[in-house]
């Protein structure tokens, strides 16, 4: 009898363990294009009833975060984390839930195309000294088609041989096109990017300026073009909306100063339209 008490005193124990906190993860988006950083919601709720600080501890050298998280590929091994990532100090009152939105890509590799899964894990020294996991989180990492492809040069840069890619990729609902700026001597992406969704029966346009910064123009929807600028690091530093003039397809135009403009549309503006757009009238107030 004794050993079946010990066993049932254990599993009680274990209960009231992981009744102290509960972990939720939830990827942003599912499907991924390839470079394109996978981000994750980590919700945290409490349930000690009291308040917990949870922070990360130190041995010397080596940091133990709060906070960790574990991943496999579609064949079910675990994969090695590209660094460690420690957490800061986070509070939560009792009866209270915290979200952290966090960068999986910046921890693990997930560049290959490939499906995987991911778990959050959760301790705290001193609590119940039990680590707390999560649901699995599952994310596709997909290509895309790339539709433009330019080589630059960043002198004096620690990547002075770069390329801008323009790329559409469909997630299984819409199809979105992307910058992405590589260094070609390393084969990384220094950064990849959706710009919007993407209408493919007119086809971009890209060119690039006087400053090697790339600019893109395309349709977003039927009425609205985006003429979007990129610049060498691969950071969107422009966004400007057009409507076509008379049925004819916008197109760039490039200034001797180097600046590109773009020809065959007028500027508009997507917050003034909404504000002047007519509110729907109810049936009894419109007119007869």
């Amino acid at each position: 009898m004794k050993p079946i008490l010990l066993l049932c005193l254990v599993a009680l124990s274990t209960s009231l363990c992981f009744g102290q906190m509960s972990v939720d993860i939830k990827i942003d988006r599912p499907q991924s294009l390839a470079h394109e950083p996978v981000t994750a919601v980590v919700t945290i709720t409490n349930r000690s009833g009291r308040t917990l600080n949870l922070v990360s501890q130190s041995e010397g050298s080596i940091a133990h975060s709060w906070l960790d998280f574990s991943m496999r590929d579609a064949s079910g091994r675990g994969m090695q984390k590209r660094h460690n990532k420690v957490f800061q100090k986070a509070v939560i009152p009792a009866g209270r839930s915290m979200a952290r939105r966090v960068n999986l890509s910046s921890m693990f590799n997930v560049t290959r195309i490939s499906n995987y899964a991911v778990t959050a894990h959760v301790s705290q020294p001193g609590l119940d000294d039990t680590s707390y996991t999560s649901n699995s989180g599952h994310f596709t990492v997909g290509a895309g088609s790339n539709i433009y492809k330019q080589p630059f040069g960043v002198p004096k840069s620690p990547a002075p041989k770069r390329e801008y890619n323009v790329i559409t990729f469909n997630d299984g609902r819409k199809t979105s096109i992307y910058a992405q700026v590589m260094d070609t001597t390393t084969g990384y992406a220094l950064s990849t990017f959706r710009l919007s969704e993407y209408l493919s029966f007119v086809e971009p346009k890209m060119a690039l300026d006087g400053k090697n910064q790339l600019h893109v123009l395309y349709l977003a929807n039927p009425e609205v073009f985006v003429h979007a600028t990129v610049n060498q690091d691969g950071s969107l530093t422009g966004t400007k909306y057009y409507k076509r003039v008379g049925g004819r397809q916008p197109r760039f135009v490039p200034f001797s100063d180097g600046k590109i403009g773009v020809s065959g549309a007028v500027p508009y503006d997507p917050k003034k339209a909404r504000e002047k757009a007519p509110t729907a009238r109810r049936a009894s107030e419109r007119p007869k």
